[in-house]
């Protein structure tokens, strides 16, 4: 789902992207720290009918995040969205049980399946705003591609442990048979990505896109796991869905 906020001009601007999962009876959207902390103190709006509708704000949520500001940690969002304040939000897809990589399964790099990145660009192509009627239309991104091996953390200087590295030139992505220039990838931080195989179809959430590495063609995510165990280590202190 794509976030906005509200400016000082009271026009609503893109800030990223988020995930929305249902974990029990509690629901959250993970999305990355940069996101979070760009919205700083302003109202998070979001569109009523997953990419496109009116815009609303979210619930009254509380955001925790977990980043040292080092490429070679965790980078973790976790917007916490009150159960009894969902309001038109409840009717949205919230992922659940399979569809989330919950035992941080390690990498395939074989054919039979492949990995699928999606979120939002904030570039001014993907996205028409009614000022009047606060009504949005949000282009996704979402392109296919491949982890990349072991060899590459190293030369990144990123930890393989922590992050998910996935191959992404700009320069050679085709749509169609044709090649095309995508949008600026500035928005879909917060993203999801998601580990698809050909055969069974499934599709768990895997990661979260949190940077893109022009120079190196490289889309980097924080491994889903850590986001579980930020909810888990906010469960064992209270009960998110009461805050």
């Amino acid at each position: 789902m794509p976030l906005f906020i509200c400016n000082s001009a009271g026009q609503s601007d893109r800030i990223g992207s988020c995930v929305l999962v249902r974990l029990d009876s509690d629901f959250f959207a993970f999305t990355a720290s940069d996101v979070v902390r760009g919205a700083d103190s302003a109202l998070l709006l979001a569109p009523s009918e997953g990419r496109g509708g009116g815009l609303r704000p979210l619930p009254p949520c509380t955001a925790h995040l977990n980043f040292s500001g080092s490429d070679n940690d965790p980078d973790v969002g976790v917007l916490v969205l009150p159960t009894h304040q969902m309001g038109p939000f409840r009717h949205h897809v919230f992922l659940a049980g399979t569809e989330i990589d919950q035992d941080d399964r390690p990498d395939d790099h074989a054919l039979a399946s492949f990995y699928f990145v999606l979120g939002y660009s904030a570039s001014r192509t993907q996205v028409k705003v009614s000022k009047a009627k606060r009504h949005i239309h949000q282009q996704s991104f979402h392109c296919s591609t491949c982890p990349v091996d072991g060899a590459e953390y190293l030369q990144e200087g990123i930890s393989q442990t922590d992050h998910l590295l996935l191959d992404f030139d700009h320069k050679e992505i085709v749509i169609g048979g044709r090649r095309v220039n995508p949008p600026k990838l500035q928005g879909v931080s917060g993203g999801g990505i998601f580990h698809i195989s050909r055969e069974t179809k499934q599709r768990p959430l895997v990661a979260i896109a949190t940077q893109n590495r022009r120079s190196s063609r490289l889309i980097v995510g924080t491994r889903i796991k850590h986001f579980l165990a930020m909810v888990a280590e906010l469960k064992a202190t209270s009960r998110p869905g009461g805050v």
